[in-house]
């Protein structure tokens, strides 16, 4: 009786379906899936309401939720603002808030948004400041940072403003952009949960 060996090419073939199918089952496990490295996000230096300097490289090693925004809009940035609240919320049962992962505010409207106007948007919105990062800047500059980061900004002639409705952004703890999302009652808050988990499960 003799035994047939089996060939190089089909033991290869065996042993990549076989990490396959692990790979897949850790996955659907795990409840994660890869997201997609987008970019590096462009480095900037702005500034806390009490006037320290804030650099994005400060937060490096924390997942990060980013919104620009200004506090006199109408209607898309406090609705955003409102689903950041209660992704924080939940963050924080889940123990990463502040620690592991940050939220940072950013305006373009530093003339509107004082530290003390900027202070008060934050308590009335329920805003955490043990995780968030409240930052302003000249006027001039978070413009072209906001256009570095692909939202456009265009200050009207009443001083509002129009913004690009996907200014809301997620980075991994190597400042990469992993995600970007539509802004206001569009958001999906557990899909973002997820994704900042996934994320989470990265480091």
């Amino acid at each position: 009786m003799t035994t047939k060996k089996l060939s190089p090419l089909l033991i290869a073939v065996i042993i990549f379906v076989a990490a396959l199918i692990a790979y897949l089952f850790y996955t659907f496990q795990d409840g994660t899936s890869k997201l997609p490295v987008m970019r590096e996000a462009p480095a900037f230096t702005l500034q806390e309401l009490d006037g320290t300097a804030f650099n994005l490289s400060d937060s490096l090693g924390k997942v990060m939720l980013i919104e620009f925004m200004f506090t006199s809009c109408p209607d898309i940035c406090p609705a955003t603002t409102y689903n950041m609240v209660l992704l924080q919320d939940e963050l924080k049962k889940q123990g990463s808030f502040g620690e592991n992962v940050q939220f940072a505010a950013i305006t373009f409207d530093p003339n509107t948004d004082t530290p003390e106007v900027f202070a008060a948007y934050a308590e009335r919105m329920g805003i955490d400041r043990s995780g968030w990062k409240l930052l302003r800047g000249e006027e001039t500059y978070t413009i072209e940072k906001a256009r570095e980061y692909g939202i456009a900004i265009q200050k009207l002639k009443d001083d509002q403003f129009v913004h690009t409705v996907t200014s809301l952004m997620l980075l991994d703890a190597n400042h990469q952009i992993r995600k970007v999302y539509r802004m206001g009652e569009e958001m999906d808050n557990s899909a973002i949960l997820k994704d900042i988990n996934t994320l989470l499960k990265e480091k």
